[in-house]
């Protein structure tokens, strides 16, 4: 651990040695169970936002080309802030930076969700307060993934990271039909106020917390901190290799998921609000497969062939389902999918938890935070693509090139295949000891 991070506190004497206590050591720890719980409840409201988001912006458009600039904008304010936002989560209290970022999202989805209420905000200001929300949520990330250092020992690192993803996505699998119904009952703008209480419970987390997050001051400037950063993360061959294949999935599969779906649903596969959130509940249940046996089985030394198995699974599984208008295989195919998502999520998370070095966590969680950026200004492109030839085609095409890039690569090359963690982690870094 960085010599300026507090340890956790001791769990009480064998009541974690044995049954489901012993598959889930993360939890022992005091604090990282009021964190985890927050982003539980907070992922379960965030659903009726997701939904409420996208169905309100193809409401205001028929056009695939700018539903996907929905992910513009919201890429954007990710790419311009994100670096930022890790050089702030290495020089600052982690836990501190996270209430500032929570209340300022709440705010700002406030706001939209009055106006959007009141039937008083058109296409430019609602992508406007989207791009808002979208940066400060790109100070939150880094700094999100940089405290889970500071509340469990380095050896529960992995299962942490599992089951704080879990966390996050495992409300795919429950909530997504309650969301498409609430946008029926209480139209977007109420669904999106529902989703005001996760930011909340979330402040309130991090309030009752007793870790403070202090990172040891640097007499650097911001901009050589990111500098700092990127030079750290470019002599890491294994952390660029993550990086890449997670840049991979995103910006050719993810898109596809997280903002041209609603498209896909309404004009391919004939759904409404309701069925495309069902289908939405079919992907869940397949993250739930990835969350529950990643988050109760020790998988740290897999983590490296894991990251490619899952983008190659991903890949080829949103192949199959752009292919088809079959709707029972096209739901196996999204279940399937969300299953081979999730464990590529958890997988490089934790392989990069375990690779970095804590000086360095929020500056390289920040680079894969710009990747998701670009992830989502990919929606864009992709959108015209599909305006171009037909959804159809872009579709298979676009997770197509995705899957023969993650299977060919690694064939390729073998530092892209060898992907584990060396048996001298990241602490063994003498930047983490003060060099940073």
């Amino acid at each position: 651990m960085d010599s300026a991070v507090a340890e956790p506190a001791a769990a009480l004497p064998g009541l974690w040695d044995s049954g489901w206590r012993a598959r889930v050591p993360a939890l022992q720890h005091r604090d990282f169970r009021i964190l985890w719980l927050g982003m539980f409840f907070s992922s379960a409201t965030m659903m009726f936002q997701f939904y409420a988001q996208g169905w309100f912006i193809l409401g205001l458009t028929s056009s695939a080309a700018l539903l996907g600039f929905l992910g513009v904008t919201r890429g954007t304010g990710m790419l311009i802030f994100g670096l930022y936002g890790g050089a702030l989560a290495d020089r600052m209290d982690r836990r501190m930076l996270l209430i500032v970022t929570q209340s300022a999202a709440l705010v700002t989805y406030a706001v939209l969700s009055a106006l959007i209420i009141a039937d008083r905000i058109a296409l430019i200001p609602a992508f406007a307060l989207i791009f808002v929300a979208a940066s400060v949520e790109s100070v939150d990330a880094p700094a999100r993934q940089a405290l889970i250092p500071h509340l469990v020992p380095r050896e529960h690192l992995p299962n942490a990271v599992a089951l704080f993803i879990a966390a996050q996505v495992s409300a795919y699998a429950f909530l997504p039909p309650l969301a498409g119904v609430a946008i029926d009952l209480v139209g977007s703008g109420g669904a999106f106020a529902s989703s005001l209480i996760g930011h909340a419970v979330v402040v309130g987390a991090l309030l009752i917390m007793k870790t403070r997050a202090q990172i040891a001051p640097r007499p650097e400037s911001v901009p050589a901190s990111v500098a700092r950063g990127i030079r750290y993360a470019a002599g890491q061959p294994n952390v660029l290799w993550v990086l890449l294949f997670g840049f991979f999935v995103g910006t050719l599969g993810f898109p596809i998921i997280s903002t041209l779906a609603p498209f896909w649903m309404h004009n391919e596969l004939g759904l409404g609000p309701v069925g495309w959130t069902f289908m939405g509940w079919i992907w869940g249940l397949g993250t739930l497969v990835s969350t529950v046996y990643l988050s109760t089985h020790n998988v740290t030394k897999r983590l490296g062939p894991l990251v490619l198995v899952s983008a190659a699974g991903f890949g080829l599984t949103l192949v199959v389902f752009g292919l088809t208008r079959f709707l029972p295989l096209a739901a196996a195919m999204w279940c399937l999918n969300g299953t081979f998502y999730t464990a590529n999520m958890i997988s490089s998370t934790s392989l990069l938890q375990v690779l970095v070095a804590n000086a360095y966590m929020g500056r390289v969680m920040s680079l894969r935070l710009i990747s998701s950026a670009l992830n989502q200004i990919a929606a864009a492109p992709l959108g015209a693509l599909g305006d171009a030839f037909g959804m159809g085609r872009m579709v298979p095409g676009a997770a197509g090139l995705l899957a023969a890039l993650v299977i060919v690569i690694p064939l390729l090359l073998r530092g892209a295949r060898d992907l584990q963690a060396p048996a001298t982690t990241a602490e063994a870094d003498p930047a983490a000891a003060g060099g940073q």
